[in-house]
């Protein structure tokens, strides 16, 4: 069972009819029987594109979940979700309603470190469970009571990757033109490191506020000396900004962004003209799109087989983890189940990605490792999510072209 009190620009933003049935057709269900869990996602704001399908995924999941029984003794999930706006205020106001209002054992979803951070606090002192689809290194950083998985790669992770990416493309010398929020700064060490291990030249790093009223200054220092390429380590606004400015400069030096800039859904390509985007490499984390796994939820979502899904796998595993979880610990109490997460998710034991297959397992007493449709779900102890790999693609003729997968 899904609620949300998502806001008028949440069904502006595509939702539609069909969306609204499921929110407000399913029938009551007893309060007593029902384990609230809620989710704080983007629905609108900078990452708002990517708020619908990561919505769709857990709904659909709680529903297959629930209408195969539900867990611990036939008891249903019910899910709330509500909008961060892309906004760490609006996202703590949301987690606060999600704590004290709907009681939820877990709060998940979380794209966007900022919004992330914010809410670890709140989530923390109510000794509740925060799943994330953010990068920033912090998320997981300092006493977490156990709390805390991270359904990402960490910032940190991005780093090595772009460098990989940057030497694969024969970009030797290059500058770091990079947006000052936590996800990003994590990046830049590990990033130079990794370049200077692969015999590249970090020319310069140059940084900037979010929502300035101009990059000029700054594309035209990271551009100017012509180096072979730019890491553009950007968010969807900024980034469609720079690359105007890159575009009008003339300037020909390489551009590695990030997926969150460069891709977002499409939303990038829906804001600048095929001649700008022309070119542009960008990376993010992706789920192993050859996996069985993966394949399944794509055909779950209904959607074209080889679809990237870059985010909504993270709140389908979320909800199945959760699950998963309370099974094994038999209770919904979060800083009892939480124990119990790399019991269901880590090897060894028998690999599965049927959810509903996993819960009898586990109620049978089989040691199991699931695995989800957005990662192999293997945790270390920190929380932070092993063996990610990372989707390298480029824009050609107004359309992304998968170049490789980075491991």
């Amino acid at each position: 069972m899904t609620d949300s009190t998502i806001n008028r620009r949440h069904l502006l933003a595509g939702l539609g009819a069909a969306s609204l049935a499921g929110l407000t057709g399913a029938p009551a269900l007893a309060q007593a029987a029902e384990i609230p869990i809620g989710m704080v996602l983007p629905f609108s704001g900078a990452t708002g594109p990517y708020g619908p399908d990561m919505k769709k995924a857990a709904d659909l999941v709680v529903k297959i979940i629930n209408d195969g029984g539900g867990i611990l003794g036939g008891r249903k999930l019910h899910l709330y979700v509500e909008d961060s706006e892309t906004n760490p205020t609006v996202g703590v106001t949301a987690t606060r309603k999600l704590l004290d209002v709907n009681k939820v054992e877990l709060v998940g979803g979380f794209w966007g470190s900022p919004i992330a951070l914010a809410a670890k606090p709140l989530i923390l002192a109510a000794n509740k469970v925060e799943m994330v689809s953010a990068s920033a290194n912090g998320i997981t950083d300092g006493d977490t009571k156990g709390l805390i998985y991270r359904f990402q790669a960490k910032s940190s992770q991005w780093g090595p990757a772009g460098a990989k990416v940057m030497t694969s493309l024969k970009l030797k010398k290059v500058t770091i033109l990079a947006q000052q929020n936590p996800f990003v700064i994590s990046m830049i060490e590990p990033f130079k490191a990794e370049m200077a291990k692969l015999g590249g030249q970090i020319i310069d790093v140059v940084q900037y506020n979010p929502d300035q009223a101009s990059y000029r200054a700054e594309v035209e220092k990271a551009f100017g000396p012509e180096p072979d390429g730019v890491f553009c380590l950007s968010l969807l606004t900024d980034f469609v900004a720079i690359s105007k400015e890159v575009y009008r400069g003339g300037f020909k030096s390489k551009i590695l962004g990030l997926g969150t800039g460069a891709d977002a859904d499409g939303a990038y390509l829906r804001s600048v003209t095929p001649e700008v985007a022309e070119g542009i490499h960008h990376l993010q984390p992706a789920p192993p799109m050859d996996s069985a796994a993966y394949k399944k939820f794509v055909k779950l979502m209904g959607a074209p087989e080889g679809t990237a899904f870059l985010f909504a796998g993270n709140t389908h595993d979320q909800v199945c983890v959760t699950a998963l979880a309370m099974e094994h610990a038999k209770t919904q109490e979060a800083a009892v189940w939480v124990k119990s997460i790399r019991e269901v998710c880590n090897p060894p034991g028998e690999e599965v990605d049927d959810i509903l297959k996993a819960l009898e397992m586990v109620r049978a007493g089989k040691k199991i490792n699931f695995v989800g449709a957005g990662a192999t779900v293997d945790f270390d102890e920190r929380g932070d999510q092993l063996n990610r790999s990372f989707l390298h693609q480029v824009i050609e003729k107004g359309k992304n072209k998968i170049v490789e997968v980075v491991t």
